[in-house]
């Protein structure tokens, strides 16, 4: 999976209430092993990367965690995908 851009979380936000979306923005947890679930979003093709302030892959521990940190974020699609490939 290559990410077309990447994104701040702190944009994911105003990126999914904003004009460039088309639908809903689907959520994809890239499971490790080791790390957690990366986050990563996707919209039409449009694949992005999220990164924390310094530039580095926002992870989390468990996807009930990455679930109750997106909970409020409008018009993320219903369907979350959790990619294994890497599991």
């Amino acid at each position: 999976m290559r990410p077309s851009h990447t994104i701040y979380y702190r944009d994911i936000d105003s990126y999914c209430d904003s004009l460039d979306r088309i639908g809903d923005v689907k959520v994809i947890l890239k499971a490790s092993r080791i790390d957690g679930y990366a986050l990563w979003i996707e919209n039409v093709g449009d694949i992005r990367k999220v990164v924390d302030d310094r530039g580095n892959q926002v992870w989390f521990r468990t996807v009930d965690q990455a679930l109750d940190e997106l909970i409020n974020i409008p018009y993320l699609s219903n369907q979350i995908i959790v990619d294994r490939t890497s599991w």
